[in-house]
């Protein structure tokens, strides 16, 4: 199990303490020879070793089992000499070497990342001399880069490639990047992954709402590789990383993963004792603290370490009167077994949230509404709320039986309460179809007070004349989630030729209680309206309010498979990978009585429905260089049914199939300077077949016909360079568009919701004068519709046209003179940082973000709009322990 064993033994590099024995004779060394070539022998970085003599394996990709125990550094690289083969040269004075003890390291590592990890604290480093010897000697502070290196690899053990080798694009967020941008939220650290753009909450699921490669991934976010299926905001407190993995995903993340998959990767605990506190103070009323403590007991039950992240927030959202932040959170941890065979990881992670929530602004036709709204708040903050409390209990074993044959297993139990009551401005109803100029429409939009009465604004009315509904969004739920899955990591030979082989299982269930109310009676909403250009947020809240729907959802699955690498020779290698899925859904719902005039639910008796489905995947990497590969990806994945544990009549019946995905994928990625910066870039064709599509007319009538093409290409970039220059920057050109529809015909050849078709995103950090560290980036969005069955909507009508009916009878319709394409415009955002450090343990950042305080859409809905946060500084201080 590489990446979770390397993951437990730490990664982390920095200046360790000298044994007091001989701490003044290193103390000595490290200024002598600062002086003699320090830069060259000091290089943080290792160039990629050829094959090995004999056709054995490659230094750069097999990896190998070590077992060092921590202690003096010379026995050590006696024991890593022993294990690797390759000679170590130590440029040190004669005797000094052993006033330095070295961590150890334990688990299975490359050659280059286990001499890293043995002088990780001892303030030496190392560089490749020739094939057959490392070089080891003292970093020269004043003219060598001590960064980390970048991240060359996913954390789940479903992939055993570095990311060099991995046939799929794939960019991982590192810590360093969320640190320099200040990230707190799973949103704002995902805005440095292009092909990824942000949506509004859905009505009845708050949350993280998100679309990959022009596909909708709100189920699609996982958290340590188990699908993190609970609505509510995830903070980055506890991430090591952020990985999001495009393209092809079905095989290894099961139902979805149509255009990719987001894991947030949990700190877990490491072999170095630390304490980390980090405050943030700023504008819009911002205080947060988080704190890191890394506690081992290295001599408890073969190495024993405790973890605890804890972090509290509140704070305002700049540009947006009242609403407010509220937000704590603990994630605590023991890895126990370090030095064993046989390793365990028990986390329990917990987050809270009670906040004033903003749903922003009102669409008027095809565009935000008019006038100087961008600060206005329409809800009713004394009685608008979201508030979460979710716990997250997961347990990681491994067992290694050999260093060639790994089994590990992770279970969890998450429980997610939601409480909300959210206020969704609206002006007027959404258009149910897209008509072209020339046609004709029997009913005009209707007012969203009074959904019996037509719509008495126009584009031509007076904003301060407009009136704004206050529609109350009230929803209480318990998501829960009980899960396996365990998986086998084998490397092999057969017939010459090697295998990197993970097979698992995987199952358990997912529940789903939504209580939903409303406030309609006799179609007029009980709540008091409020102005456009005048919201009177202090209003007393008064309405009628009644349960609309009680529904209990419960789905068990299943999923089985395997994907094998197999090696070619040095230049090229092979991926083949099956799973199949069962996917067993049972639905229920009812209300009690409503009000007279109230909403009337149908109540539906226990439904179910069975999913399943076989997903394939195949990819063949082509290596010219030990730097670089091309690669070429084929991949299906599927969407059931009740993929979000939503069902209805509809749904269940027969017709509606589950939604099948394909996609191809041919890319490169190389790395430069040493591995500390790597690019990728990818050509991609993601075509969804039995796309679903919910009757106008009649909302139990579903069926799987329609298709839709996302085509595109992607350039990234992610490297840690020398004098303190760190870049992250991104770049995505999408291509979407419905490609066959039956119920929205007229749709065909628009693109699809919420895909805008260009993303670029910059963050550049370098080193100033006077100890300085500069940052500067942003981000560019295209503009992006609202919609994929309504892209268009008219805008202007004629007067009523009498015409006679299908059956005999007078009937008025009325022309459409005009249309718009209904969407979002683009926009530009510009952010910067500054950070000084005082001393070697605490450390000064300010970080300004949209410094010209644009007015943009961030978050956009088919019903509401969320504008982007307004221009805000923040001061933080930085302790570390």
């Amino acid at each position: 199990m590489k990446r979770n064993t390397r993951k437990m033994t730490g990664s982390k590099r920095g200046r360790g303490t000298i044994s007091c024995g001989r701490g003044w004779i290193a103390a000595g060394t490290l200024a002598a020879y600062a002086a003699i070539g320090g830069t060259k022998v000091a290089m943080a970085s290792v160039e990629r070793a050829g094959p090995a003599a004999d056709g054995a394996a490659e230094a750069t990709l097999p990896l190998k089992k070590f077992d060092i125990a921590a202690g003096p550094l010379d026995v050590a690289v006696k024991a890593y000499e022993k294990a690797t083969g390759l000679t170590v040269k130590i440029v040190l004075p004669a005797g000094t070497v052993a006033g330095f003890n070295s961590p150890g390291v334990v688990g299975l590592f490359r050659e280059d990342e286990a001499l890293r990890q043995l002088l990780d604290g001892t303030g030496l480093n190392y560089r490749v001399e020739d094939a057959a010897t490392m070089l080891v000697g003292v970093q020269s502070k004043d003219t060598v880069s001590v960064t980390e290196a970048i991240t060359d690899a996913v954390a789940l053990s479903k992939f055993t490639e570095p990311l060099l080798d991995t046939p799929q694009s794939i960019t991982v967020v590192p810590q360093f990047v969320m640190k320099d941008e200040a990230v707190t939220t799973l949103r704002d650290a995902l805005r440095n992954v292009p092909g990824i753009s942000l949506a509004a909450g859905e009505a009845g699921a708050q949350g993280d709402n998100l679309t990959i490669r022009g596909f909708t991934a709100r189920n699609d976010i996982f958290l340590d590789g188990i699908r993190d299926f609970g609505s509510y905001y995830r903070d980055s407190f506890n991430y090591e990383q952020v990985e999001a993995l495009e393209g092809p995903a079905g095989v290894q993340f099961g139902r979805g993963s149509t255009g990719g998959v987001i894991n947030q990767e949990s700190k877990v605990p490491s072999v170095q004792k630390f304490l980390n506190v980090q405050t943030l103070f700023g504008t819009d009323k911002t205080r947060r603290i988080t704190g890191d403590v890394n506690l081992p007991a290295l001599h408890v039950v073969g190495g024993t370490s405790f973890r605890v992240n804890a972090m509290g927030q509140e704070s305002g959202v700049a540009g947006r009167d009242y609403a407010e932040i509220r937000r704590f959170g603990v994630a605590s941890s023991v890895s126990i077994g370090f030095n064993t065979k046989t390793r365990a990881t028990l986390s329990y992670f917990h987050i809270s949230e009670s906040d004033t929530p903003d749903y922003g602004l009102p669409w008027f036709f095809n565009g935000v509404a008019p006038g100087s709204i961008r600060h206005n708040y329409y809800g009713l903050p004394d009685e608008n709320y979201l508030k979460t409390n979710d716990d997250i209990l997961t347990l990681k074993a491994e067992h290694e039986f050999s260093p060639n044959l790994n089994l590990h297993t992770i279970a969890r139990a998450a429980n997610y309460p939601r409480q909300a009551q959210i206020t969704e401005p609206q002006i007027c109803s959404n258009a149910p179809l897209s008509v072209p100029v020339g046609g004709f429409v029997t009913s005009l939009p209707t007012s969203a007070v009074n959904t019996a009465l037509p719509c008495a604004f126009t584009a031509s009315s007076d904003p301060s004349t407009i009136v704004v509904n206050r529609n109350q969004i009230q929803t209480k739920s318990v998501e829960g989630d009980l899960w396996d899955q365990t998986e086998v990591t084998a490397r092999f030979q057969t017939f010459g030729i090697r295998h990197a082989l993970v097979a698992g299982v995987e199952g358990g269930q997912e529940i789903s209680n939504p209580i939903r109310s409303s406030y309609a009676i006799n179609k007029i909403n009980t709540v008091p309206s409020t102005m456009l250009d005048d919201p009177n947020a202090q209003q007393p809240f008064s309405g009628t309010g009644y349960i609309s729907s009680i529904v209990h959802t419960k789905s068990e699955s299943v999923g089985v498979y395997f994907v094998d690498t197999i090696k070619l020779g040095r230049l090229f290698e092979a991926t083949g990978g099956v799973r199949w899925d069962r996917f067993d859904t049972g639905y229920n719902l009812w209300q009690p009585t409503p009000p007279a005039g109230g909403i009337v639910t149908a109540p539906v008796a226990p439904i179910s429905r069975v999913d399943e489905q076989p997903t394939y995947r195949a990819a063949f990497v082509y290596k010219p260089s030990a730097r670089g590969s091309v690669y070429f990806d084929y991949g299906t994945s599927f969407n059931p049914a009740a993929e979000s544990l939503s069902l209805s009549v509809g749904l269940a019946n027969s017709s509606a199939a589950p939604e099948e995905n394909e996609t191809y994928e041919v890319g490169a990625k190389w790395s430069f300077l040493n591995e500390r910066l790597m690019t990728e870039g990818a050509w991609f064709r993601t075509e969804k077949d039995n796309a679903r599509e919910t009757d106008p007319t009649n909302s139990n009538n579903i069926v799987a016909a329609g298709n839709q093409l996302v085509k595109g290409v992607q350039f990234s970039v992610v490297g840690r360079l020398p004098q303190g220059m760190d870049i992250v920057a991104g770049y995505a050109y999408l291509d979407s568009a419905v490609i066959y529809s039956k119920f929205f015909p007229t749709a065909v050849g628009f693109p699809l919701a919420n895909v805008p078709k260009q993303t670029f995103n910059l963050f550049v950090t370098h080193k100033l004068p006077w100890r300085l560290n500069g940052g500067l980036g942003g981000n560019y969005v295209g503009a992006r519709t609202a919609s994929s069955t309504v892209p268009y909507i008219p805008t202007s009508y004629s007067g009523p046209i009498s015409y006679i009916g299908p059956n005999g009878a007078p009937a008025v319709h009325y022309e459409v003179l005009a249309t718009e394409i209904k969407q979002v415009p683009g926009y530009w955002i510009f952010n910067a940082m500054l950070k000084r450090p005082l001393t070697e343990r605490f450390e000064l950042q300010a970080n300004v973000n949209n410094i010209l305080n644009r007015y943009y859409i961030d978050l956009p809905h088919p019903s509401h709009l969320v504008p982007g946060a307004g221009a805000s500084a923040l001061i933080g201080v930085n302790f570390k322990f």
